[in-house]
């Protein structure tokens, strides 16, 4: 390898000839750059593009300690490994280097052989921590994308969707009772239900965005609560499952009631999915010194203690992280986190005394 072809290192020190000694021995295989002091190897690092610097301690004016740490602070920039050259061998010494944000040490005497081992090590790292930032930016490309294809599905879906509910409300109100008219009834739940869930998925699109802003508003709690268990009370009766809520506390809160109303439909709608025939279900809210907390409590099987941190992710479903058949699109705790992030809160996950799991939304309420 020529030093046209080789990486730039960046050579740091108050001595002609100890800077003379490094170019020597790194010369022929890396162009080699040089400074005199501090604020000259920084002015370098503006100007060029350095790939490892070479850095002596005892300096006049800026110590080696602040150059490196200056390095250091520098922000959004890739990996640049920081090798302090020193002829101290203290424990301190090494202390204040590795303080400053230092990545390893030369002692001088400097040997050649372990020179030139150290930087093709951490070149090495370099070029790997270059390939990582290059693969996670290729990632978030990917990602924009592919939600960028969803939101054009969800609005491209609106529109029909919404006059298939049209048109099959004007059929249940002429059909007489009957096969047919359950039949519509039925396809109209379904495209209600998919309905929904095109909206959902919008909502979270415009929530990561920051384009679905919290509109605070009083809003009754146990209200609140209430209508979102009518609408899930057709599938508790369905699958004989006892769904309770209780209220305390102060009944009124300053809350985003629509976001707030689909997060607790979502975890109902979780809890009565995994939670057994003949089993309960129970709503808690608690409301006080501005907090709202927000509790959905099952007899589902539960959920294991390494997933409990990331069930909120996006995509972050049980099933599919334990490799089993997906029965979701993971959207809905995620949609839950999005709604207790935007009221400054958090959402979180517990086990149930008993059995199950206990799914909690804390807000803060403005008022």
């Amino acid at each position: 390898m020529s030093a046209k072809d080789g990486a730039s290192i960046l050579v740091v020190d108050d001595e002609d000839h100890n800077r003379a000694l490094l170019r020597a021995m790194l010369g022929g295989q890396h162009r080699v750059l040089e400074a005199a002091n501090g604020p000259a190897a920084l002015e370098v690092l503006v100007a060029e593009q350095v790939d490892l610097v070479l850095l002596d301690v005892m300096m006049p004016g800026m110590s080696g300690y602040d150059v490196c740490q200056k390095i250091k602070q520098r922000t959004g920039e890739a990996f640049l490994p920081v090798l302090l050259v020193t002829a101290l061998s203290e424990q301190e010494q090494k202390n204040l280097g590795l303080q400053a944000g230092a990545d390893d040490f030369l002692t001088k005497p400097v040997d050649r052989r372990e020179l030139l081992l150290r930087v093709r090590a951490f070149l090495r790292l370099r070029s790997q921590d270059a390939l990582i930032r290059l693969q996670l930016k290729q990632l978030a490309q990917l990602q924009n994308t592919k939600d960028e294809m969803l939101s054009l599905m969800v609005h491209d879906l609106r529109s029909p969707l919404a006059g298939i509910v049209s048109h099959l409300s004007l059929i249940i109100e002429d059909a007489p009772e009957g096969h047919l008219r359950e039949d519509a009834q039925a396809a109209l739940r379904s495209a209600d239900g998919m309905r929904d869930s095109l909206e959902e998925a919008l909502q979270i699109r415009l929530l990561e965005e920051g384009q679905l802003p919290i509109a605070r508003a009083p809003v009754d709690l146990k209200a609140l609560v209430r209508d979102a268990a009518a609408t899930l009370e057709p599938t508790a009766r369905r699958k004989r499952i006892q769904l309770s809520t209780a209220m305390d506390g102060e009944p009124i809160a300053s809350v985003d009631g629509k976001l707030v109303r689909r997060a607790i439909e979502n975890l109902l709608g979780n809890a009565l999915k995994y939670t057994p025939a003949g089993k309960d279900v129970s709503v808690a809210v608690r409301h006080r010194d501005g907090t709202v907390e927000i509790e959905v409590s099952d007899r589902g099987p539960g959920i294991p203690a390494e997933l409990k941190a990331t069930m909120f992710e996006k995509y972050g479903s049980v099933e599919a992280k334990k490799g089993g058949p997906r029965k979701g699109f993971g959207l809905g705790l995620y949609m839950v986190k999005l709604v207790a992030d935007g009221h400054g809160g958090v959402a979180h996950v517990l086990d149930r005394d008993g059995g199950g799991a206990v799914f909690s939304m804390r807000l803060r309420s403005a008022a």
